[in-house]
């Protein structure tokens, strides 16, 4: 049974009203009736306003520009902030044992790069490491 069913008043549901403004197209619009696109503040005349494509194309354009000048002026810190982001996803997505062994891996690849290379540094580290 229901709560009206017992004579209980239910409340009044909450409405939201949508109110959709008509679009001006782009012969209106240029033939000079004014519309609330042309009376804007600081809408110059003659200048159509940027469209959503321009101005989020402009925006990421200048985040680019930014995060490489920062990436110029601290190398080291993008590298590592870099890797330490790809290894916390690898953590997070195939588990630590995976990704450690993974890193063994690589290192072992290094390694071996590195003697073919003709650049024992590597070897010379864990000589190093070992002998004390």
């Amino acid at each position: 049974m229901s709560d009206t069913a017992k004579g209980a008043q239910r409340a009044p549901k909450a409405v939201i009203e949508h109110v959709v403004e008509p679009v001006e197209s782009e012969s209106h619009a240029s033939s000079g009736e004014s519309g609330p696109r042309a009376s804007a503040p600081g809408a110059e005349a003659g200048t159509r306003p940027e469209s959503f494509h321009e101005a989020t194309s402009g925006f990421f354009r200048e985040l680019g520009r930014r995060m490489w000048e920062h990436a110029d002026e601290h190398p080291h810190a993008t590298l590592y902030g870099i890797m330490g982001f790809v290894l916390a996803v690898l953590i997070l997505v195939i588990g630590l044992w995976d990704t450690i062994v993974i890193a063994v891996f690589v290192g072992i690849g290094v390694v071996i790069g590195q003697v073919r290379d003709g650049d024992n540094a590597a070897v010379s580290f864990i000589r190093r490491l070992f002998d004390k």
